[in-house]
Parts: structure tokens; sequence; C-alpha cells
């Protein structure tokens, strides 16, 4: 999640103005790999995707978190994809996806599983689904709407509460300021929530596919890609954690940063709780809520061993 806030937070990138920090070569490697990206049409909206690996390999669907994109996921993905079809999406309102009049979990779902068909990660039979932070929760969506069709779901640091500490009201309306260069756009750049994060050579990727140009009455220059008012169109149901475990239609896992500090240990221990002790939860060391920026490879090396670990199921 990334956006100007009200509250002055440091900015990592301010510091570089505009120039390209450096970054290992595992990660040009990764930038490297084959994709493609295409699009598919939801419900009167383009939903844009990006595809790595073979067509007919099993099947991964990797879901970003909220007002982010479909690149967050390019120094993981490269990896997984060695023997997987690999295809994350940019939901709708966020990235290069078309936006809507309002949006909610369900409709996510259904972005979700289109892309994923498009994308071509169901032809080997039941793909993997994953998602980051408010994609954790999408993820969730799917494994209630259409997780009979899943080989399994997990959650990367979406904290699962009771519903009277869940959100009651959408975060206010950020984004839709244009600034004058591409420089000044990326200066103003933070995660949310905020975190330090060592990695800048991940967040200056993130931070650049993020922005767009644009030339109109508010000027011309560069802003946001995401919907200024995507949380006011937000719809969120509030429901019991023991309603959804019970609703569930494919084995879950639960994946968070060690020191994150929306998935803390007492949240921790609440899912560990709900979840009763039947299905892998993981703490990825040294990194925090946007831990796939902190800790990329241990993430992908803790997808891929779930995935091959005989957990999930295959397609029926």
């Amino acid at each position: 999640m990334a956006a100007e806030t009200r509250k002055e937070l440091p900015a990592p990138l301010a510091p570089l103005a505009g120039k390209r920090p450096a970054a290992p070569d595992w990660f040009q490697r990764a930038l490297q790999t084959p994709f493609e990206d295409a699009a598919v049409e939801v419900e009167g909206a383009e939903v844009v995707y990006r595809t790595w690996g073979e067509r007919g390999a099993p099947g991964l669907i990797l879901i970003h978190g909220g007002a982010a994109h479909k690149e967050w996921w390019d120094a993981i993905a490269p990896f997984l994809a060695v023997e997987r079809r690999v295809v994350a999406l940019d939901l709708t309102g966020m990235g290069a996806s078309g936006w809507r009049e309002e949006y909610h979990m369900e409709l996510y779902a259904r972005e979700v599983r289109a892309a994923g068909e498009a994308g071509g990660a169901f032809e080997a039979g039941a793909p993997f689904v994953a998602g980051h932070s408010f994609g954790g929760f999408v993820t969730i969506a799917c494994a209630l709407e259409f997780g009979d069709r899943l080989a399994g779901a997990a959650v990367l640091d979406s904290p699962v509460r009771e519903p009277e500490k869940q959100r009651t009201s959408p975060p206010p309306r950020r984004g839709g300021k244009v600034y004058p260069s591409l420089e000044a756009a990326l200066a103003r750049f933070r995660l949310l929530p905020h975190q330090p994060c060592e990695n800048m050579f991940l967040l200056d990727h993130i931070a650049r596919n993020a922005l767009r140009e644009v030339s109109g009455p508010d000027g011309a220059g560069w802003t946001w890609k995401f919907d200024p008012n995507l949380w006011p169109k937000m719809h969120y149901a509030r429901r019991k954690p023991a309603e959804i475990l019970a609703a569930l239609k494919c084995p879950m896992a639960f994946i968070r940063g060690a020191q994150s500090a929306l998935v803390t240990d007492e949240v921790w221990g609440f899912m560990r709780a709900a979840l009763g002790g039947s299905w892998p939860m993981v703490s990825i060391p040294e990194s925090q809520h946007h831990l796939i920026l902190d800790q990329p490879l241990a993430v992908a090396a803790a997808l891929e061993a779930l995935f091959a670990s005989g957990w999930g199921r295959q397609a029926g």
C-alpha cells in the first residue's frame, strides 16, 4: 500500500532524487525473466494481469495488497514460475486495471478467478492462490467463493480478528494529486502502514510502477495509479472468524512477518486458537508487515515449500 498521507512520515526515496538505487544480481535476473501482460474484462471493467512460466504447468495466482499493484510480486514470481504457471493481477481500482463505482470482496474474487482462467493458471487443474495484506482478505474471499476449484490458499500478513476489533470505517481518501515530475512523485512515496525497509531497490521498483503520467485539467505530471476514492467506495462485510472458517472450501495456510505491526503476537495467537492447529502457520524472520519486500526470497521459499509439501489438494 503506498500513497501520500496527511501525516508526515519518512520518505525513503526522497534522498535519491529520482535516481535508481543499486540492485543485487538476483533481482536483475528476476526482472529479466520472460513474462507477458494481458487483460480480461470482468463485469464491465478491464482487469490487467501478468504471467510467468509455461502454460500447462501447475498454477499459482498472486494477489497484491491495498492500493498496490501486480509488480509487487516481480521479485518473487519468477522463482515460483520455475515449475509453475504464475498469474499476478491488478485488482480493479488499482494498478493498470479499470476503476469501478464500488468495490467489494466477492467481486474481487471473481476478478481473481477470471484472470487466473485467462492466464492459464487452471489448465493443469486446481491452482494455489496467495495474497498479501488486503490481498489476503481477497484470498479468503476466493476460498469462500470458489475454493472448491483451488488446491489451497495462502494468506500473507492479513490480521484475522473478532468483528468488534475489525475496521469499522474505510481509510480516508488518498491519492489523486498530480506531481510536476517523476522525481517529485517518487519523493512522496511511503509504505502504508509505515515501516522501515532496507531493500531500497524494491521500494524504488514498486514506487515507479505505482505511478502514471497524466495531462489534463488538473495539470500535467505524475500521479498514483490507484483510484483516489478506492476506500470510500469499498464495501466491507464484518463476519466472525468461526463463520468464515466453517465456510471455507479449500485448505488454508497463514504466513506473517515475525515483527509485523498488524499481525502481532496477540493477533497471531488468536488466529492460531481460531484455526485449532489444523493449518500451517509460518512466521518469516526479520520481516515486518510488508514481508514480500523485507524478505522476498524467504517468502518465495516458504510458499514453494508449502506447495511442494503435500499441503493442499490435487485437482478434482
